[in-house]
């Protein structure tokens, strides 16, 4: 159980990073987040990797939480 907390709050940590790391793009030159983007899809591969990254949180939360009530 301890384990799972333990995951359940590294993987909040880096969601939060990626979001903080979303919002701060805007603040790079635009000549350089057009060269990265032309090469690497920056916005779209960091916007895609948020999403999943959020779901998985969200179901292992949801799965310490179903074992901490029901205590299995």
């Amino acid at each position: 159980m301890d384990q799972l907390l333990f995951l359940c709050i590294v993987i909040t940590a880096l969601d939060f990073f990626l979001i903080i790391y979303a919002l701060t793009i805007p603040l790079y030159p635009k000549s350089w987040r057009n060269k990265v983007n032309k090469k690497y899809k920056n916005e779209t591969a960091t916007g895609i990797t948020i999403i999943f990254v959020t779901m998985a949180t969200c179901f292992l939360w949801i799965i310490y939480f179903y074992f901490l009530i029901f205590h299995l």
